[in-house]
């Protein structure tokens, strides 16, 4: 009997086993994320393994010396960069970074979801309870939970005259965020 017992046992952790690894952060490592047509990039470099404490700096190509355009107090695994977008009639570049992978099972006011830059400046930052709408409107695995399914990008809007950034929630809805004003459209 305790030999059934024992087998059913392995099977089971062996059954378990690689959801409980598939659950587990990713480290931290420096990159380099372009945006479209390579015209502007970031250079993210974290202070540690785990978190947002780093430095992103961001740059514009040029033929001879690329120039720094702004440096950031943070680091992030997944960062969008829009080159060139026009704001009040002046060029500049937009920036969207999301927060790490949260930990727990509900949505709440410390953890970052997303945050909108223009030209170095801080437009908007939401937490994922932002997101969310309630604590349990998440999708959870074993220790971790994600308020967002996919990202759709940066986009010009129906009109044509202003872009905004759009991602689909876990519960299936669509954001689209106005890239000049960092607000929710």
């Amino acid at each position: 009997m305790h030999k059934h017992i024992a087998v059913a046992a392995l099977l089971l952790f062996a059954a378990l086993g690689p959801a409980a690894r598939a659950d587990t952060e990713a480290l931290n490592d420096p990159y380099v994320k372009a945006g479209p047509y390579g015209q502007c990039y970031a250079k993210a470099v974290p202070d540690e393994q785990l978190g947002e404490d780093g430095v992103t700096r961001l740059y514009e190509v040029s033929a001879e010396e690329d120039e720094l355009l702004a440096t950031y107090d943070w680091f992030s695994q997944q960062i969008y960069l829009n080159c060139h977008v026009m704001r009040n009639g002046a060029p500049g570049v937009s920036v969207v970074r999301f927060g790490h992978w949260p930990s727990g099972h509900e949505a709440n006011e410390n953890d970052l979801a997303l945050a909108l830059y223009f030209n170095g400046e801080h437009l908007a930052s939401y937490s994922t309870l932002d997101i969310a709408g309630t604590p349990d409107n998440v999708d959870a695995s074993v220790s971790h939970y994600m308020v967002f399914s996919n990202v759709i990008g940066f986009r010009y809007t129906k009109s044509g005259d202003s872009q905004e950034f759009v991602v689909e929630t876990s519960d299936g809805r669509t954001l689209a965020f106005d890239t000049a004003t960092g607000k929710l459209r």
